[in-house]
């Protein structure tokens, strides 16, 4: 038995003790990844690591030559030291494995290691978290599909490790590898292996690239860590006459225990994080922090304000705002905005509700860099004009289609890969097939044919639907159906019969978009979904507010645009600065202010 990391090098460069791996070994103890590059190239593997901090995170990188780590091990030697290296001529694998480099002329080649995994699993065994990879001694290892920045000859997607985790456990184990950046940190994907290119080989075992199988038992969720073994790929991709790395799951052991880390390497400190199941069947997860979770639920209360007195409350999903955002944060790549509520005989036949409203969610998720399209009935001219005059006066951005839907307009589906659809203040057919203002009035002549859009995109299980309404009649408030026919006035009418994916409920559709933006910008700035949406990839570089929502002026200034182009409101149907009978000056505005108020905390 060895007694200690130092005994262990020993061993291993007398070939006295070979291991399957180094996983369980030394528990408490530092390991590493180890990748060995000639020194011309450097400079490029250091800016590959920096600016892939979660695969490869820096700890130690040695001078042209030299065989030691002095921070991290006394008297160790990188050549003989691991228990299994892998050999790269020309970026291709020379032989399975070899146990010693010696024989190859050093004075040439710098060595960098890398935090790695392993170094938190005794912390995860010690908290009871049963690890079914140390019956196996080693964990599964995927190339995934997400790329890591480029630099120089290295081009390569991230490699994960797999942990198998019970569903009640998720959270625990993220907080107890949070602050363990040096080592992979969180998770940086939960669930849903196919989200990042990983596919079952049969059921309950995921096909692995490297180390051990990859099941996933029954009542466990498949957590992914970003994995060192991503070095490995990239020395492939470099093509590099000669290199080196330690063979997969054989790492170099130090002397410093993992929790001592912090003293000789920077490692970011997070707040306490949450993690939230947005999809069960899917089995997605999403990791924040606890104080952005209370603004996003901060933000859904300035919102359900039932102001018109319509019976808000029993249109409302728990959760579902949260999830929302949530889902349209970490996943949303190309979303369509369906709009315009057709209320009135005479151009402009759409109510001035949700028009706003479209505009924050497309420049909100325009800040994440998500291209949007805007979709209008093909007859909604003056719409299509106001949407086109929002992109030239800047509150939108320019290269945002829009698009004119009628009954000819098919195939988009096949033009356009949607990732999500989001109906804002946009009419769903009854029951009966007829779409029906709140006072049961019959508009179905003024109505295109957006609904069957989004019937067809709730078929798709690659996109994703997002219903916003205030009233129960509007396309994604089928899923709160009977509910709306069994408590709002006329339900039993004018309830949709288009359900969604997921539903916001609010006093003011406008008011959902503004909500959405809000809880987007409050996402971005949390460090810990940061890291997560980006797989840990990349820096924290939160945008400004002003990315994501108007300030007072710019949106009283959309407001009267929007009159002046000739918008009424939907409940008087006059033409002026109100939405479904409420003040702009006494209500409205004060419902921007008081999200502002909430995210700036």
């Amino acid at each position: 038995m060895l007694s200690s990391p130092a005994d262990g090098r020993k061993a291993y460069r007398e070939g006295s003790h070979p291991v399957k791996s180094t996983f369980g070994c030394f528990p408490g103890y530092l390991q590493t990844n180890v990748t060995i590059v000639p020194s011309d190239e450097a400079d490029n593997f250091r800016k590959f690591c920096l600016s892939n901090p979660g695969p490869c995170p820096l700890l130690f990188q040695s001078k042209p030559g030299q065989v030691s780590a002095p921070t991290l091990a006394e008297n160790s030697d990188i050549r003989t030291d691991l228990p299994a290296y892998q050999e790269f001529v020309d970026g291709v694998p020379l032989s399975e494995s070899v146990t010693d480099l010696s024989h190859h002329p050093w004075g040439d080649f710098v060595s960098f290691y890398l935090g790695c995994s392993f170094s938190f699993d005794s912390k995860l065994v010690s908290c009871e978290i049963e690890l079914d990879c140390a019956k196996k001694g080693n964990v599964a290892m995927f190339i995934t599909n997400i790329p890591c920045i480029p630099s120089g000859p290295f081009n390569c997607n991230m490699v994960v490790s797999m942990r198998p985790i019970p569903a009640d456990l998720v959270e625990k184990v993220v907080g107890l590898c949070v602050n363990m950046d040096f080592a992979h940190g969180a998770p940086i994907h939960i669930g849903a292996p196919e989200d990042i290119g990983i596919s079952y080989s049969e059921p309950g075992v995921l096909k692995s690239d490297f180390g051990g199988e990859g099941e996933v038992p029954p009542g466990t969720v498949p957590c992914f860590w970003a994995c060192g073994i991503t070095g490995n790929i990239a020395l492939r991709s470099a093509k590099l006459p000669l290199s080196f790395n330690h063979y997969p799951g054989h790492m170099f052991v130090a002397d410093i225990l993992s929790e001592d880390v912090p003293k000789i390497v920077h490692s970011a400190v997070y707040p306490k994080p949450m993690v939230i199941c947005t999809d069960t069947l899917k089995q997605r997860y999403v990791s924040l922090s606890e104080n952005v979770l209370s603004q996003l639920n901060d933000i859904e209360s300035v919102v359900t304000v039932d102001h018109g007195q319509r019976g808000l409350e029993h249109l409302l999903v728990p959760e579902e705002f949260t999830k929302v955002c949530l889902c349209l944060s970490t996943r949303a790549k190309t979303v369509g905005i369906l709009l315009g509520f057709p209320l009135f005989d005479s151009e402009p036949a759409e109510e001035n509700d949700g028009i706003a409203g479209a505009i924050y969610l497309a420049r909100a998720l325009n800040a994440l860099d998500v291209k949007v399209y805007f979709l209008v009935d093909e007859s909604a001219t003056t719409l299509s004009d106001c949407l086109s005059a929002c992109k030239s006066k800047g509150y939108v951005h320019e290269n945002n289609p829009l698009i004119q839907v009628g009954a000819k307009t098919g195939g988009l589906f096949a033009e356009v890969q949607f990732t999500h659809l989001i109906a804002i203040e946009r009419p769903s057919p009854a029951a009966d097939g007829k779409y029906y203002t709140m006072r049961a009035r019959d508009i179905s002549q003024n109505v295109g044919p957006m609904a069957e859009m989004f019937r067809q995109a709730e078929r798709d299980p690659e996109i994703t639907t997002i219903g916003i309404g205030d009233g129960g009649n509007e396309l994604g408030m089928g899923k709160v159906g009977e509910s709306v026919k069994n408590n709002i006035p006329n339900g039993w009418t004018i309830a949709a019969d288009v359900t969604s994916d997921y539903l916001i409920s609010c006093g003011v559709s406008n008011w959902g978009g503004q909500a959405v933006a809000a809880g987007l910008y409050a996402l971005q700035t949390c460090p810990i979904h940061s890291r997560y949406r980006r797989r840990a990839v990349g820096a924290h570089q939160p945008r400004p507010l002003t990315d994501f929502l108007l300030g007072p002026e710019q949106d009283l200034e959309l407001h009267q645009w929007i009159t002046e182009m000739g918008f009424r409101d939907g409940c008087t149907g006059e033409r002026e600065l109100s939405v479904d009978g409420l003040s702009y000056q006494q209500v409205h505005s004060e419902i921007l202010q008081n999200l502002i108020k909430v995210v700036e905390i």
